[in-house]
């Protein structure tokens, strides 16, 4: 490989638009080769707009094509794991949206053929490396409780969340998960409930609250937002991670705040969500040849799991032994 990175941008409407193909065009050294969507309009739009040698509606085409180094996948949901696991057997490097699948068994097949293959992969729960993010957890690096509350689809939005409880915030082993709720506004037709509020247990005390609602929003709140709760401190990252405020125990004054006052939708390289983080990381591990990315395919599937046992403690009103549920599932191997 030389030292330019082509990538191939598989799915160039919604994300792919707006999001990930600009940040792919602003780091050094990357060039977008192609662009490959089903609407060939789509397409044409961003290869006039960002630059390339081709568009196309075939996936195989962009597999295919040796001078690819890497994809970026951000189609719907249903084809993320075939999606995934041909590129793999290919070669290219991966960056895919999530969720991983929709299929247990689809996303273990895709850990599997990911690990086999040696691609570097990372995966789209961006909000791990978010400045805010990032420095909470140097603030509260191992929080005795911690609290968030989310209103958006389940689908798309609880992976984010339940990724920096069970993968970055709470580092001890998951071992009880709890929950309750329904399907109250219909927004997630295809899952027992679209809002739940869940407990989720550590094997060192700690404890994890999650709130997830569908339609009923909070103005003051924003879209979630996240608290640590440390022996000595408390961590407040408000507004969407847009501010970080910290507080020692005892005060009831906040210590320090940080802010982010640009736009929601600046998620360039200077934006706060971690979009952009993300697609570094892959393509300086591309280039070292040395490591992974910070969201592994295991990470990706280890969610889907967690977010299946909070749907299964709300359908049969129990709480679930979680090493016992990996088990069972045959995904113990994950953790």
């Amino acid at each position: 490989m030389s030292d330019e990175v082509r990538f191939a941008v598989i799915g160039c409407g919604g994300m792919g638009e707006t999001v990930h193909t600009p940040n792919l065009t602003a780091i050094n050294g990357v060039r977008i080769a192609a662009y490959c969507d089903i609407d060939r309009a789509k397409a044409e739009k961003l290869l006039d707009k960002y630059g390339g040698d081709y568009i196309t509606e075939d996936v195989d085409k962009i597999l295919a094509d040796n001078s690819i180094d890497a994809v970026a996948i951000q189609v719907g949901p249903q084809l993320h794991a075939q999606l995934v696991q041909q590129a793999a057997r290919a070669g290219k490097h991966v960056f895919v949206e999530k969720p991983l699948g929709l299929q247990l068994d689809d996303v273990l097949e895709t850990v599997r053929v990911v690990e086999e293959s040696g691609i570097k992969f990372i995966y789209g729960t961006c909000c791990r490396l978010a400045p805010t993010v990032q420095m909470a957890k140097r603030m509260c690096p191992q929080p005795l409780y911690s609290y968030c509350q989310c209103v958006d689809t389940v689908t798309h939005q609880s992976c984010h969340n339940l990724d920096l409880a069970v993968n970055l915030f709470h580092e001890s082993t998951l071992v009880r998960v709890y929950a309750s709720g329904g399907q109250y506004w219909g927004i997630d037709p295809h899952l027992p409930a679209d809002s739940f509020s869940a407990i989720l247990s550590f094997e060192d005390g700690s404890t994890h609250t999650y709130i997830q609602h569908g339609n009923a929003y909070n103005p003051a709140l924003t879209k979630y937002h996240y608290q640590l709760f440390g022996r000595d401190e408390c961590v407040y990252l408000a507004e969407r991670f847009k501010k970080c405020h910290y507080s020692r125990a005892g005060s009831w004054d906040i210590d320090r705040s940080w802010a982010f006052d640009g736009s929601d939708w600046d998620r360039g390289p200077f934006g706060y969500m971690g979009h952009y983080d993300e697609l570094v990381e892959l393509v300086r591990h591309i280039r070292g040849g040395q490591g992974n990315g910070t969201m592994t395919v295991r990470d990706a599937a280890y969610i889907m799991v967690v977010e299946q046992a909070i749907l299964g403690s709300l359908v049969a009103h129990e709480v679930i032994d979680f090493e016992q549920y990996l088990k069972d599932r045959n995904a113990d191997w994950l953790k």
